[in-house]
């Protein structure tokens, strides 16, 4: 897990999206992805527990299983992919509700990952409103991803 602060960015208001209290965990590689999407999360009420380490996260998951309410998760990471991270993590709860995101990947899109249990498949560079909408939506049991996932 990730700790200290966030890198200083700007993210626009996002008083038009819903937030709320649940436990999301965050993974993705990069450092600065992680701690952009737990200040904007955390600013809507989420509580975020931040992994740049896929490995690492799927052994926090492992350990408490119930703890988190949504993973948000990168698809290219070193060791452990997302999709990896996502199968071992359906296994353990298969009612999980799971975002997927990628730059780039000829071997996932959205249809395969909805084939595989995964609630939403978004394109980065995502948008603010846009994800944060989207984590509501997943919490909430549907799938609600715009066809254009990158812009607010």
């Amino acid at each position: 897990m990730i700790s200290g602060e966030a890198p200083a960015v700007h993210i626009p208001p996002t008083e038009s999206v819903a937030g709320g209290h649940e436990s999301i965990l965050v993974v993705d590689d990069e450092e600065d992805i992680v701690g952009i999407e737990r200040l904007l999360l955390e600013r809507l009420g989420y509580r975020v527990a931040p992994f740049v380490d896929s490995e690492q996260a799927l052994r926090e998951f492992r350990e408490r299983p119930h703890a988190f309410d949504l993973l948000i998760t990168d698809m290219a990471m070193p060791r452990l992919s997302g999709d990896e991270l996502a199968r071992e993590v359906l296994r353990i709860r298969p009612e999980m509700p799971i975002v997927l995101c990628t730059g780039f990947s000829d071997l996932i899109d959205a249809e395969k990952a909805r084939s595989m249990g995964i609630r939403e498949f978004l394109l980065k560079p995502l948008g603010s409103e846009v994800l944060a909408k989207v984590v509501r939506q997943a919490l909430a049991g549907g799938h609600s991803a715009p066809p254009d996932t990158r812009k607010d």
